[in-house]
Order: C-alpha cells, then sequence, then structure tokens
C-alpha cells in the first residue's frame, strides 16, 4: 500500500502522539508499504535516513503557537499537493484535527481517496492552556472534533473511553481500537541487579526511586505525587522521586519542592530520549502518575515495557491498560495520601514488585509497534476494499 500521513506534530517534537505517528509510520514501511509523512518542522527530516524504504518527509509551511509552548500551527499550502498526486497514495491517514490534518481531509476528496482518522485525546482538558476553559469552550470542542473526524471513513481510537466519548458527540462513522505503539525492543527491563544499579547511580540514584514520565503540564496532575512524594518520605526518607521530562509547569514544581523540603530529594531530568530516556527508567522502581486526563498514554506504555509496576488514576485509558494487583494499584483521584500508601506498601513488597514488574513487561508487548502495525493493515484493507 501507499500510505500518506498527515500530522501536525512529529518528532523532534516530544509528545505521545508525535512518538504513535513515527513509530506506526516506520514500522509500516519497514513492512514493505510506502510511506510518506506530511507535517510542519522542517527538523522532521532528520528522524529519518535516506534508505530506500524508509518513510519520507514534506513539510508544510508552519508559525510558532505562540499560545501553546514548544508547538507550531500549520499554514494552508497547495504547493505541496502537487506532492501528494505524485505521491499517488491508495489513502490518506490524518493524526489531527488542525490545519495539517484538515489539508489531509481536503486533499484526499480533491483527489478522491479515502481518509483514516486516529483520534489520539481528550481535547476539552487541554483549554486551560490557552485559556478557554469554560463549559460552552468544551462542548465546542466535542463538535468540532467530531465534525472532523465524521468526514473520514473508518475513525480509530487507541482506548474504548475515547471511542465511547466520541459516539456519545456524535460521531457517525464506524471507529474501531487500535493500540498505540511503543518500541518494545528498544524499552526493556534492566537484565539483573548490577544493570539496575548501574542505572541508579548514573541518575545519582543509592536506593529505592520512583519516576514519573511525560509533560510537565496542569492536566498531568505532577503536583499531586510531589505532594504524595512528601508524605513517603516520612516513612522511607532514603527516598528519591525523578521527574523525566518538561513543561509549562516545571518551575511550578520546582518552587514546590522548595515549599515542601523537597528541593534534594527530587531528580529533574528534563526530556530524555531513545537509550537514555530508558536508562532514566530503568534508574527508578515504579511508575507513578495521577493524571486523570490520559487517553493511552505512551509514557505508561514505555514504563510498562521497562518493567516498572505502575500506581495510577483509575481514570480514562489507564483503566484499560493497568491490571489493578496484577501490574499495580489504583488509587484515588487527587489524594496524595492514597497515592503515599499504595506506594509505600509496594516498595515495601520486594517479592510483589518483582511479579508486578514481570507483568508490565508482558502487558506491554501486546502494544508493540509489530503487533499495531498489523492491526493498521487490517483496517487500511477494511476501508480500501469499500471504494
Amino acid at each position: 500500500m501507499r500510505i500518506a500521513i498527515f500530522s501536525d506534530t512529529f518528532p523532534p517534537q516530544v509528545n505521545g502522539v508525535a512518538n504513535v505517528v513515527k513509530e506506526s509510520a516506520e514500522e509500516l514501511a519497514a513492512r514493505g508499504h510506502r510511506v510518506s509523512v506530511f507535517t510542519i518542522s522542517d527538523n522532521s527530516k532528520k528522524c529519518f535516513d535516506n534508505k530506500k524504504n524508509n518513510p519520507t518527509v514534506v513539510v508544510l509551511p508552519s508559525l510558532p503557537a505562540l499560545v501553546y509552548q514548544n508547538e507550531r500551527f500549520g499554514l494552508p499550502s497547495f504547493t505541496r499537493l502537487g506532492q501528494l498526486r505524485k505521491f499517488k497514495p491508495d489513502l490518506v491517514h490524518v493524526h489531527t484535527p488542525f490545519m495539517v490534518g484538515w489539508q489531509g481531509v481536503w486533499w484526499a476528496k480533491k483527489l478522491k481517496i479515502p481518509v483514516v482518522g486516529t483520534h489520539h485525546t481528550f481535547y476539552d482538558h487541554y483549554l486551560k492552556h490557552i485559556k478557554l476553559d469554560y463549559n460552552w469552550t468544551k462542548k465546542f470542542s466535542w463538535r468540532y472534533t467530531v465534525a472532523y473526524y465524521n468526514r473520514c471513513r473508518l475513525v480509530l481510537s487507541p482506548s474504548r473511553s475515547l471511542a465511547e466519548g466520541l459516539a456519545a458527540h456524535g460521531l457517525k462513522k464506524p471507529i474501531e481500537i487500535v493500540r498505540n505503539p511503543i518500541d518494545t525492543n528498544l524499552f526493556r527491563p534492566a537484565l539483573g541487579a548490577a544493570a539496575k544499579a548501574k542505572a541508579k547511580k548514573s541518575f545519582g540514584v543509592s536506593g529505592q526511586s520512583i519516576a514519573y514520565m511525560g509533560r510537565l503540564s496542569y492536566e498531568k496532575s505532577v503536583d499531586q505525587v510531589v505532594k504524595a512524594f512528601a508524605l513517603m518520605l516520612k516513612k522511607m526518607p532514603a527516598l528519591k522521586l525523578m521527574l523525566i521530562g518538561d513543561g509549562p509547569e516545571k518551575n511550578k514544581l520546582r518552587k514546590l519542592s522548595e515549599t515542601l523540603g523537597l528541593k534534594n530529594k527530587i531528580i529533574f531530568t528534563g526530556f530524555r530520549r531513545g537509550k537514555e530516556l530508558v536508562a532514566a527508567l530503568r534508574a527508578n522502581d515504579i511508575f507513578v502518575t495521577a493524571s486523570k486526563t490520559e487517553n493511552m498514554p505512551v509514557s505508561v506504555l514505555e514504563s510498562m515495557a521497562a518493567g516498572l509496576p505502575i500506581i495510577a488514576v483509575k481514570e480514562k485509558g489507564l483503566a484499560e491498560i493497568v491490571n489493578q494487583g496484577g501490574n499495580g494499584f489504583f488509587t484515588q483521584a487527587d489524594n496524595p495520601e492514597d497515592i503515599s500508601q499504595k506506594t509505600v506498601a509496594l516498595l515495601d513488597r520486594p517479592e510483589l514488585m518483582e511479579k508486578f514488574s514481570r507483568a508490565s513487561r508482558a502487558l506491554a508487548l501486546d502494544y508493540s509497534k509489530e503487533k499495531v502495525a498489523v492491526l493498521l493493515e487490517n483496517s487500511y484493507r477494511k476501508v480500501l476494499k469499500q471504494t
């Protein structure tokens, strides 16, 4: 198949959607398909080398999105339509309902080829970033999103909760669940105690440590993890917390850590990629998140693949990927005391931690990019049979 992928976000941008698009494109190309990615960052071309079978990247014009840190806003461009026409795609796969995604829909209609769309997240939870966090804007966000995906032949969702949300708000097109892919060959547990100790040492950790990995932003409720960590230290004073990532709340979280007397107990690593990210995860013993807005978080899946037990809130997509009592524990939302109690209880039981670690790795294998590529192929073929 010849597949044109449209996304407003793509590496080197650091977020779950960008990672999903890259992993999908790369694996589809590895399976013999011709893939061309249309996106908006010049640096995106560096994500793939010039090997014959690798995806190509077409950069569309854009401007900095001033309302959202480190993001760009795509601009309409008809000059790239010729490149799409020359590529002769069998179908278009759109990943974002913004300008790049809209161009995918418009151009596919012009070329009379089918569109598959993946809806990745609950956009209404992100309106605070642009100072539009009101009930009417949340309703408009859903109407806008559903109107966009109703232009697709088939809609894909990583989680059942998001699929149900689309249906409840008026989606009329068929929808299927296709999991987010991760590189389970890269994200693997440390091989033995010595390798674990080496990873810890590289980050200045000598004993037990817990981690949050992802965007440091208000909707992730990282402040709840920091407050819970302060309570954990009363019972486990040698414990460390590693915050792996960056974002608009970083300075607030630093100030909160100082206010709670945690300045030397929390490690802010900033963004990490590739093997450095794997090493950071291996330096920890448990992954903790208090976020209530997750759909199918790549950060949690990658942590599971690295063998970390999970402490999470039973909300949205997290309820679908964490196995209570199997590879982790669910906690009450916005309850640092409950997060603290569950985490300390697990840290105190090394045999249970080992069991959860093995289970996390086993569960994560179902999200391997190889398995997800097969699901995508099946969805594409189903759409092409209808044309």
